[in-house]
Order: structure tokens, then sequence, then C-alpha cells
């Protein structure tokens, strides 16, 4: 149906002269199908309250909703579990960031280590999927 579709919308070729071993044939097997990052990425197709928001836009979202409500909270960093604290290595993974915040997927990994910088923050591990940060150290 798809190409009868095709020949009547373009004009071209006979559906008498399709030969479907032909495509069949171009079509690579399941174990030789490569996953691209990207195919991973939840939320690729991404409609939410953030569509067309810039990467200057998306900072703030993330200084706003992330940081400066966490930012608060610094002055209680000697807390009997200070690795909850931002500042001092709590472990973020970038996809539940992306989820919580409702941001693009993608978004916490591009900008969340430029929003830090504001605080002072510096990247002591990152990986593709986390990132830690502590007050003025460097990576190590």
């Amino acid at each position: 149906m798809l190409f009868e579709a095709l020949i009547d919308q373009f004009g071209f070729g006979k559906i008498s002269s399709l030969r479907t071993s032909n495509i069949s044939n171009r079509i690579p097997k399941y174990k030789d199908v490569e996953i691209k990052q990207v195919d991973l990425n939840e939320r690729a197709l991404y409609s939410g309250k953030y569509s067309g928001y810039t990467a200057e836009e998306l900072m703030e979202v993330i200084d706003d909703q992330f940081f400066r409500p966490k930012a608060s909270n610094w002055a209680n960093a000697f807390s009997p579990a200070p690795e909850s604290h931002v500042q001092n290595g709590k472990l973020i993974h970038f996809r539940v960031v992306d989820r919580e915040l409702d941001l693009p997927a993608g978004t916490a990994k591009n900008l969340l280590n430029t929003v830090a910088e504001r605080y002072g923050l510096k990247v002591v591990v990152e990986t593709d999927n986390l990132v830690r940060y502590a007050l003025g150290k460097k990576r190590g």
C-alpha cells in the first residue's frame, strides 16, 4: 500500500515491477543494528513547558529551580548527612534533573556545570550520566 501510494503520488514506477526481496535484503538484521545515544535519551521528542527556550533561559530555570532553593540550605551544610547538599558532593544524575524540572533531554548535562560555577562550585567527578560538585575544589 505504501508503494502504491508513492507511485500514485509521484507518478513513477509500476507496482508490478516492485521486488520486495530487494528491500528486505537491505534491512539490517536485529543483532547488527547499532543503537545510537540519541535513541537512548528519555523524551527525545520534547514538547514540554520549556519548548523553544534558549540555553540562557534554560540556565535561569536550572538556577531558579535547582540551585537557588538548595543554596538557601547551604548554611546547614554540616547537618548529619552533608552529602545531601549539592556543594558537599551530592551525586547529581543529569537525567533525574531533566525529569524533575521537566527540561528537554540533555539540558542538565549541557548546562548544569555553567550554572554551578555561579555558586563557586567546581566539578570533582563527572561521567556521561552524573556529576558531583564541591565548593572551590578542582577536578581530581
